[in-house]
């Protein structure tokens, strides 16, 4: 039996969602969302989905709740649906940096299963990458419901508790940016170099598309494929001689810890 899904906060996460449900064959009589913003709630009746101004419809049918609100409202979120949720309601939670026990608190203490979920921006195109964690031992059967709705929109999995999150975040939550710097950077110098930006673009996106490709499909890993790539005294080498010499392994432990570091400053910061 498929389980009504109710959202609340109607966003671009949200849609993303939404539209890896439905086509993954989830009806759309199945998904239910609240949203105040008119325009939110035009788009999501444009994909065929029953959306509301107020929570009240959401909470009343939905049997997973996902809360997919920013996190500077989450408070007030909570507040407004408090008294509505149902002891037999999963309250599942995509919003950065809000811990499970603030949740539980703002919702009276609720001893309902809940789930904190760190999804990533490639979900807008069906390419997330989810980690999902609980503080409490769940039954397989929500442990799949759940796992299922981010599996519509890229990969899900599992960590082994909440404190995990945090480094979640800083590898895949904030790891589309890292990419992107690095997208950006390659592109400019191949203009610099004397290709046009169209062509360096191209050139670049379907490298990077390539390397991912590789490390995913191969049998030996990323560090097998680099040396098999890099010839003595050949191009690869020389550029990466520059890497290293920048202790480039060591910047990127920095940022990371950087970013996990910061995770866990704002989950303390949260109610």
């Amino acid at each position: 039996m498929n389980h009504q899904i109710g959202f609340i906060g109607g966003g671009n996460m949200a849609q993303a969602i939404i539209a890896g449900l439905l086509k993954s064959g989830r009806s759309s009589s199945d998904i239910l969302v609240s949203d105040p913003n008119a325009e939110c709630r035009k788009a999501l009746s444009a994909m065929g989905v029953a959306s509301f101004q107020d929570s009240a419809p959401v909470m009343a049918q939905a049997d997973l709740v996902v809360l997919a609100v920013k996190p500077q409202i989450m408070d007030s979120v909570l507040a407004s649906i408090a008294d509505s949720v149902k002891k037999t309601q999963i309250i599942i939670s995509i919003a950065a940096g809000i811990t499970i026990r603030g949740i539980r608190r703002q919702l009276n203490d609720a001893e309902n299963p809940v789930v904190r979920v760190m999804p990533n921006t490639p979900a807008l195109i069906g390419e997330g990458m989810s980690a999902l964690a609980s503080d409490t031992e769940l039954d397989d059967d929500i442990k799949e419901a759940v796992q299922k709705i981010f599996e519509a929109c890229g990969h899900a999995l599992w960590v082994p508790n909440e404190e995990a999150i945090d480094a979640v975040t800083a590898v895949s939550g904030s790891g589309p940016a890292y990419f992107f710097l690095m997208i950006e950077n390659l592109i400019n110098s191949g203009i610099r170099l004397g290709l046009s930006p169209d062509v360096a673009k191209a050139l670049v996106i379907q490298t990077a598309k390539g390397a991912a490709g590789m490390v995913e499909l191969s049998d030996v890993g990323p560090d097998v494929l680099r040396q098999r790539v890099t010839s003595p005294g050949g191009t690869t080498e020389a550029a990466l001689h520059v890497f290293n010499e920048g202790d480039f392994a060591d910047l990127v432990d920095r940022a990371l810890i950087a970013a996990r570091d910061r995770a866990g400053e704002l989950s303390k910061d949260a109610p």
